[in-house]
């Protein structure tokens, strides 16, 4: 996945929050696509680590960013998650997710990149990129993609 293939998956999923791609169905469907490519592009984000002092992107409020995800994705909800999946085999407790939180947490991660690439650079967006997958959304990314996936399966 070339560099310009991560931005537009990335310009991608901000426009399908903003404007959807058609019925309730058609953006569920391109979520899911969607998610699978940017969880592709993680593995393609290379990039020069530069030191420079970039500015920091302006972010958007979580009432803003779940008001736009609420619109476009109104069948989803809350879901179980699995804690402590590394520790404790053997034992199981659950903890609640929350999809559309999910859904949110990631655009807010990608507005970000996405202004990065724009005001500073792709080496700062791409670097950025894959920080906060590893650190933050992609933790969401995927427990949203097991949610979905038990969506379909009625499970």
């Amino acid at each position: 996945m070339s560099r310009d293939e991560i931005k537009q998956t990335i310009d991608d999923f901000l426009s399908l929050i903003e404007k959807g791609c058609g019925t309730t169905e058609e953006n569920e469907a391109r979520l899911k696509l969607l998610l699978d490519k940017l969880a592709l592009a993680q593995h393609f984000a290379t990039y020069k680590f530069d030191k420079k002092d970039y500015a920091d992107a302006p972010r958007k409020t979580d009432a803003e960013l779940r008001k736009m995800v609420t619109v476009q994705f109104p069948n989803y909800g809350y879901y179980n998650i699995a804690e402590d999946v590394t520790t404790k085999i053997g034992e199981s407790n659950a903890i609640v997710g929350d999809a559309i939180d999910d859904i949110s947490d990631i655009a807010k991660e990608l507005y970000e990149t996405k202004w990065r690439w724009d005001n500073n650079s792709p080496e700062d967006s791409l670097w950025h990129f894959k920080n906060n997958f590893e650190m933050h959304w992609g933790e969401h990314l995927r427990e949203l993609q097991i949610y979905l996936l038990n969506l379909k399966r009625g499970t």
